[in-house]
Parts: C-alpha cells; structure tokens; sequence
C-alpha cells in the first residue's frame, strides 16, 4: 500500500511538470489561497480523536485549462477524547503537501495530493501525563468546486488501513 501511495504521489507530481513544459496557458494561472477546514476521524483514529479543525495556506499554478499543481501546509486540532480511565487525549498535526488538481468543468476539480503529516498528542490521565510526536506520509484524495476565487471542497486523508478522515473545507483564493 505505501508503495502504491509513493508511485501514485510521484506521477501527480512528474506529470503536470511535464505539461508544464509546453507553456499552455493557464486557467487562473498562479493563486494563493487560505482554507479553513473540518476534519472527522474514520477508522481508528476516531477512538483516539473527536472533531477537528484548523486551517491551511495553499499555491496553485495553473497549468493548461484543465489541470493546476499545488503546494500546502496547514494546521489541524481535533478536540480531546475521553479515554476513561486512561484519562484524555488531543492529536495536532502540521500537515505539507504537494499535488495537483484536474478540472472535471469549469469550475469541478478534483485533487489528489501526497505530503508529510507531522503529528502530535498530549494524553493527560490519573497518574501520568505523555506527549509523543509522529510523522506520517498522507495522501489527501478529494472534489471540489471553486468559482470567482471561492472554493468549497471534500477530501479523503489516507493515513494507512485502519486510521483515515474526512475533511470539509472553505476558502479563498487570490489570483497573483
């Protein structure tokens, strides 16, 4: 599976570089953009996080009509989740992606991105308090629409087999 999620990461990146190339002009060619977003916990990773939000600054570069290549890094809390008698957990994460988006129509995309997420937690219980870190290759897979700037859009996180989330997602992007 990781293998399949470093070749899938590899060609979003080779293959928009290589239209890049050509020099066809560009739908909305360079943007900056901030997103809030609103993450829910699948899998197993809902047993050890509740909700979560945060927000994420993004460049895209348009390359033909169709297709844009982006970069990202954003920030993610999700709130405490009662462990009982372990007590209470909060996962963070700092999250850097690269990817691209292939419009569908004019205004329907959809994306797929591979990047690092650089979590973190705090587990306060009875008898200890932990903080541990890790970091983990994600692979956002996700539809959209944007129009006149605004975005709107859904992703898919794979983290691994049992421990993925949803995200929900708003914003605006400025046109450079």
């Amino acid at each position: 599976m990781k293998r399949v999620c470093v070749v899938l990461f590899l060609a979003m990146i080779i293959f928009p570089a290589s239209i890049l190339a050509q020099g066809e002009p560009g739908y909305m060619k360079q943007s900056l953009g901030v997103t809030g977003e609103l993450s829910v916990p699948v899998g197993d990773f809902s047993d050890i996080a509740g909700i979560g939000y945060g927000g994420m600054a993004k460049y895209q570069y348009g390359v033909d009509g169709k297709t844009a290549v982006t970069v990202s890094a954003g920030y993610l809390v999700w709130s405490k989740k009662d462990l009982g008698v372990a007590g209470t957990i909060q996962p963070k994460a700092f999250e850097v992606m690269a990817g691209g988006k292939f419009y569908f129509a004019q205004d329907l995309f959809g994306s797929l991105e591979g990047g690092l997420y650089f979590l973190s937690y705090s587990r306060t219980g009875q008898f200890a308090n932990v903080a541990g870190t890790a970091t983990r290759f994600m692979m956002p897979v996700g539809v959209g629409w944007q129009k006149n700037g605004f975005e709107i859009g859904a992703r898919y996180y794979i983290f691994n087999m049992e421990a993925n989330s949803f995200s929900f997602t708003l914003g605006y992007n400025w046109t450079l």
